[in-house]
C-alpha cells in the first residue's frame, strides 16, 4: 500500500491544532464521495481504529454510490482485523498531502468474493476535512534523547533533532564518517518507511512507523538530516507524544516569564 502523507493520530483532536470540528464537516453526498475517490486514486493509507485501541491500515478499493457501499482492502493481520470488525465503533482517518480526512465507519464486514476477501462498509454520510497547521516542534535538549532506535538494522539508534505531533527530524550518519560500513543501509530516499522505537525520554518510548518526507544531505562527512512524518501511532503513543509536547511548551512559557 502506498500513502502520500502519514498520520499521527487516530481521530481529530487538540493534538492536531484544529478548530471546532463542525466548521470542517462535509455532508453533501457528492462532495463526500469525491474525497473518497481521491483517497482511492492516490492509494492513500486509511487507518481504522476503535476506542479499545485496535487499529489497522487499508486502502480504498471502490466507491459505489449506487449501492451505498465503500470497499476496502483486506489487511493481512487476521487477529487485528477481527478486533476492528467486532467493535461497535470504528473511526477512519487518512491524509492527502496536508489535508486530513476523518469519518465514521458503519456496518463494517468482511466479504469473500471471486477476487478474494475485502472489507465493506456503508458509504459515510459525512466526512471531516481538516487543513493541518504548522505543529509546535520540541527541539532536542541533548545528545541522548529523543532518539529513534531502528528495527532494521537491529539496535541502531539515531539522534532526533526535533519532534512534533506530525513527525520528527533525525540525523542519519554518513557510513564512512560513523565507521558503520557493513552495518548500516544506504541513506533513505523520500517515501521510504522506517520502523522503530521512538525514545522521547529515558522512561518514555513507543513503537512507530515513519515515512521519510525529505532528505537534506550533510556537507563533507556531517550527518544527513531526514524529515519524517508519522504513518501510524497507537492511541497510547499519541497520548504520550502529546504529553511530552505539552510539557515542553509549559517549560518554554515558564522560561519566558519575567523574573
Amino acid at each position: 500500500m502506498n500513502d502520500r502523507t502519514p498520520d499521527p493520530s487516530t481521530a481529530p483532536g487538540p493534538s492536531d491544532d484544529l478548530d471546532g470540528a463542525d466548521d470542517y464537516r462535509l455532508d453533501a453526498p457528492g462532495e463526500v464521495q469525491s474525497w473518497l475517490r481521491e483517497l482511492m486514486q492516490a492509494q492513500a493509507r486509511v487507518q481504522l481504529s476503535t476506542p479499545d485501541g485496535a487499529l489497522l491500515h487499508t486502502v480504498v478499493m471502490a466507491v459505489d454510490p449506487a449501492h451505498g457501499v465503500l470497499s476496502l482492502e483486506m489487511p493481512v493481520d487476521a487477529a487485528v482485523t477481527e478486533a476492528v470488525l467486532s467493535s461497535p465503533e470504528v473511526h477512519a482517518m487518512a491524509y492527502l498531502d496536508r489535508i486530513k480526512l476523518a469519518f465514521e465507519v458503519s456496518g463494517l464486514v468482511a466479504v469473500r468474493g471471486a477476487g478474494g476477501t475485502v472489507l465493506r462498509a456503508a458509504l459515510p454520510a459525512r466526512l471531516f476535512r481538516f487543513q493541518r497547521r504548522q505543529a509546535y516542534r520540541v527541539q532536542s535538549p541533548g545528545q541522548m534523547y529523543p532518539a529513534l532506535r531502528l528495527t532494521q538494522p537491529e539496535g541502531l539508534r539515531l539522534r532526533v533533532l526535533n519532534v512534533s505531533s506530525g513527525g520528527l527530524a533525525l540525523q542519519w550518519p554518513q557510513v564512512a564518517a560513523a565507521g558503520l560500513t557493513g552495518q548500516m543501509p544506504p541513506t533513505p530516499v523520500a517515501g521510504t518507511e522506517l520502523s522503530g522505537t521512538l525514545e522521547l525520554e529515558r522512561e518514555v518510548s513507543f513503537a512507530t512507523l515513519l515515512r521519510v518526507q525529505h532528505v537534506t544531505p550533510g556537507e563533507d562527512q556531517a550527518p544527513h538530516q531526514l524529515g519524517c512524518a508519522f504513518v501510524s501511532l497507537a492511541p497510547t503513543a499519541s497520548r504520550a507524544l502529546q504529553l511530552f509536547i505539552d510539557q515542553a511548551q509549559k517549560r518554554e512559557r515558564m522560561l519566558k516569564r519575567p523574573g
